[in-house]
């Protein structure tokens, strides 16, 4: 159960849709023609204009980056589409691109604040466009409790200008208002309980697939790139990574590993499974 209502504000792939494709195994063939790429899906959200326009776009971008396409058929999310390629150095890579480029572009700048650690390194960046060092194997990893605090602590640490260019999670609980009127009194007292906490750049979305093995170690993708309080994504990981308890009860053991506070956490979570559950669908 996601945090829909951070993707629903800053226009995000729900669930986590675009970037939890980063998973193919096999290595793959390239590619000397990037006509021959095929989008199987258009996004969901993105607008004819801008899927017309996606052949010219991936030209332009791999000529500027140097890249040269696989032979795998480009991944559909929401707002725009994952092509796997190399970089003139052989590394394999991923390229985002997004219709929605103020949702790209707080993704980006979370990520850049992260420096490659705990998440994936990002090689270039421009607007509209994403470069990612891909992650091999790729696996996704639905962490146990001890495991799963510590990455939160490092997604957490403090960092010079880690803020800046996010989203403001109060904006967020407003428009998950707009979109469901019924959560008024719980957001409100949400925003009431979170005057004057520290806020830190967040994740938002630490579903299993988001969470990935490469090179020995554990890596994220995908984040949502909103700035708040910690027990946001305390509750989200929570939730989303089940190790047998109910959801209380592993937001409850997820705070205390993460020195939080319990019930601001509950009440998030409350928050989102009531947003899950009522939120009309793109």
């Amino acid at each position: 159960m996601a945090l829909g209502w951070f993707r629903a504000a800053w226009g995000g792939l729900r669930s986590g849709v675009l970037v939890c494709l980063m998973l193919g195994l096999a290595r793959p063939r390239r590619l000397k023609s990037r006509a021959s790429v095929g989008l199987e899906r258009p996004p969901a959200c993105a607008g004819e204009a801008w899927v017309s326009h996606l052949p010219q776009l991936i030209d332009a971008v791999c000529e500027e980056w140097h890249l040269s396409l696989d032979d795998e058929p480009l991944a559909a999310g929401a707002w725009g589409v994952v092509a796997w390629c190399h970089t003139e150095s052989r590394l394999e890579a991923a390229l985002k691109l997004c219709a929605n480029e103020q949702r790209l572009s707080a993704e980006t700048s979370v990520m850049l604040a992260w420096g490659g650690h705990p998440a994936v390194r990002v090689l270039a960046h421009r607007p509209g466009a994403l470069l990612l060092e891909r992650a091999r194997p790729g696996r996704p990893s639905r962490l146990p409790p001890t495991p799963l605090a510590l990455l939160l602590d490092a997604l957490h640490r403090p960092t010079i200008g880690s803020r800046r260019g996010l989203g403001d999670w109060r904006t967020s609980i407003d428009a998950a208002v707009a979109h469901v009127p019924s959560l008024q009194s719980l957001g409100q007292a949400l925003l009431k309980q979170g005057e004057g906490r520290p806020v830190v750049a967040l994740h938002g979305d630490l579903q299993p697939a988001n969470i990935l093995e490469h090179r020995g170690t554990i890596v994220v993708i995908d984040p949502v790139g909103i700035a708040g309080p910690r027990e946001l994504d305390v509750a989200n990981a929570a939730l989303q990574n089940n190790w047998g308890e109910d959801s209380s009860a592993r937001i409850r053991r997820l705070a205390g590993l993460t020195n939080t506070d319990q019930g601001f956490a509950i009440a998030f979570g409350q928050f989102s499974a009531m947003y899950a559950a009522l939120a009309p669908r793109y």
